[in-house]
């Protein structure tokens, strides 16, 4: 938190005004000199660092936890690609090895239901060699790879969750390391990883893949798969097998001698149609510390993981929508302020997205000013004079049409994209109204 009460409300003013306008530059968004070279000094400032505005959004994110019996910490890595603006110093290489830029992991609180809480950590690094060393990678303890960092976020996220929050701890194949496997964990947390490698298990086949495909398939059923850009949304149809493994210790470990089996359950889910469109069929063979006693059980984890791309969403709005790799800053400390609080202005993007599609008729008046809500009635619902306010879903709706949102009967529910550019046109409306009153 920060030493002066001062730069915490200077942060609520900031990520204010830039969630307002999140696709606009910092001048735009700012729309005066004065405005804008205030939000410059706040990242420039030695006193403010970058933990400290993520640990201030933090503690509002702990109390949205508590309210919750289950939370999935879902985690992610990122590059953040700044070689247009070679002026910035304290840039690294990314993985190409020609651009340079900041990576970033992240971990996001989500609800059982898919509603984002918020950030649980975020930490950044960048590469100071233009190549890395993979044929020195299996020399390495887990400490002195950059894969350390999915073990550092699992602690950082556990740390004052209360015990009675489930904490499921989620990642792709990147996560698939036995240190994380056997790394400590709190009573409350759990694994649910994505497996990379065919590992030894203890069985009369001897690795993990063989083994789990000859267990019997507990059941079927649809699931709507979500677009990325190697595929469409569409709905699969899946089979599911689940069983106990125990999974040997790698033998290239640096410390295998100290180390043990671990056991766990192994879930395979596989599309049983190819898709129409020609895109690879779904196969996730996922490891988990979750039970797998029931078929409800086995399901519940396979739902969960099926919500692993709302961090890829919650990276995709932090580029797209606060297009934080357009920011000209001078030097990496600068800029690492600057991506904390657009981390923030992210959070609060999705959320409005996501809630209004859980509690489509919660009262606006929870995200929207009377001003705001009433100036989108005016535009959208001339003739309304009720004085109760819409709903969420209503004003989210009227948000996305500003952006572009067509809202037919068969457009479904507006996205992310068409939402941040609404964000902004509704406060130039309101601007503007505010303006005219004044003349």
């Amino acid at each position: 938190m920060f030493d002066d009460f001062r730069h915490g409300k200077r942060l609520s003013a900031v990520v204010q005004l830039l969630s307002e306008h999140p696709s606009e530059s910092v001048p735009q968004a700012s729309r005066t000199a004065t405005e804008s070279q205030s939000i410059y000094r706040f990242w420039a400032n030695p006193k403010v660092k970058p933990e400290q505005i993520l640990a201030s959004h933090r503690v509002s994110v702990i109390e949205r936890v508590k309210t919750q019996s289950v939370v999935l910490a879902i985690q992610d890595t990122t590059d953040l690609d700044f070689t247009s603006h070679p002026a910035t110093s304290g840039l690294g290489f990314l993985h190409n090895g020609t651009n340079q830029g900041i990576k970033i992991h992240s971990c996001i609180g989500v609800s059982g239901d898919g509603e984002p809480l918020g950030l649980l950590h975020q930490q950044s690094w960048t590469r100071s060699e233009r190549t890395g060393k993979r044929g020195k990678r299996k020399k390495k303890v887990t400490a002195d790879k950059e894969s350390q960092r999915w073990l550092d976020t699992l602690s950082a996220a556990e740390q004052n969750v209360q015990s009675s929050v489930t904490l499921v701890h989620l990642g792709d194949r990147e996560a698939d390391i036995y240190d994380l496997f056997v790394l400590p964990r709190a009573a409350n947390s759990e694994l649910l990883i994505r497996a990379e490698y065919n590992r030894r298990v203890q069985h009369e086949l001897g690795y993990l893949i063989p083994t789990i495909e000859q267990a019997p398939v507990l059941g079927y059923r649809s699931m709507e798969i979500q677009r990325n850009p190697e595929r469409p949304k569409r709905t699969a149809e899946l089979s599911v097998r689940a069983m106990r493994v125990t999974i040997e210790v790698p033998k290239d470990h640096r410390q295998a001698k100290q180390c043990r089996p671990v056991a766990m359950n192994a879930i395979l889910v596989e599309e049983t149609t190819p898709p129409a469109d020609g895109s690879k069929p779904i196969r996730w063979l996922l490891l988990t510390t979750l039970s797998i006693e029931t078929w409800e059980q086995v399901w519940q984890c396979v739902r969960w993981y099926s919500l692993r791309w709302l961090v890829e969403r919650y990276h995709y709005t932090l580029k797209s929508g606060c297009r934080v790799e357009q920011l000209q800053l001078a030097t990496k400390d600068r800029l690492l302020k600057a991506l904390a609080t657009y981390a923030i202005v992210a959070w609060r993007l999705m959320q409005l997205t996501y809630r209004a599609r859980l509690t489509p008729d919660e009262s606006c008046e929870c995200w929207l000013l009377p001003a705001e809500w009433k100036l989108l009635r005016r535009k959208f619902e001339p003739k309304n004079r009720t004085k109760k306010p819409p709903t969420l879903r209503q004003v989210v709706r009227w948000i996305a049409q500003l952006g572009g949102f067509l809202a037919r009967r068969g457009d479904g529910e507006p996205g992310l994209k068409t939402l941040w550019r609404g964000l902004g046109v509704l406060h130039d409306l309101l601007e503007g109204a505010q303006l005219a009153t004044r003349t």
